[in-house]
């Protein structure tokens, strides 16, 4: 898959949550007495936008998925580790990679060595985008929804 051709991510998963693509790069470093090499994450969150973070800037809500997801075998994921031949939409087929642990439906998954979907809740997309979520509406929404069951 080429990254240029990355349009859908963040995809919608159900009414508030967001399927982020991920992909992870291995870059050369330059500096002299440091590590040759570094990972550098890239977060495809919208609208021809992507944040990239190294390893100690990824966002702790991110690092804890990676590693949960990390935990679990390749040959768990039924992902695409033998092929780059597939498209950004065959990414976010939940089923097919969570067929094993459908319990990451709502954590994330491992689609090849390099590329990961991570699920988050609006708030935390919202974080990543650099905007806010106005938590009154949201409460003011719930207490309504609350008041008409009673």
């Amino acid at each position: 898959m080429r990254t240029d051709e990355i349009v859908y991510s963040p995809f919608p998963l159900g009414k508030t949550k967001h399927m982020v693509l991920v992909l992870v790069d291995v870059v050369a470093n330059l500096r002299p007495n440091l590590d040759n090499e570094f990972l550098k994450y890239n977060l495809y969150i919208g609208s021809n936008s992507k944040r990239i973070f190294s390893p100690s800037s990824l966002p702790s809500f991110i690092q804890l998925k990676l590693t949960m997801i990390n935990a679990i075998p390749k040959d768990k994921w039924n992902g695409y580790f033998d092929s780059d031949n597939f498209f950004e939409e065959n990414c976010y087929s939940y089923k097919r990679f969570t067929q094993h642990n459908p319990e990451f439906k709502h954590i994330g998954w491992q689609v090849s060595d390099s590329i990961y979907v991570i699920v988050l809740d609006e708030d935390k997309l919202a974080q990543l985008k650099g905007t806010t979520v106005d938590t009154r509406k949201e409460s003011q929404r719930e207490s309504q929804e609350n008041t008409q069951r009673t």
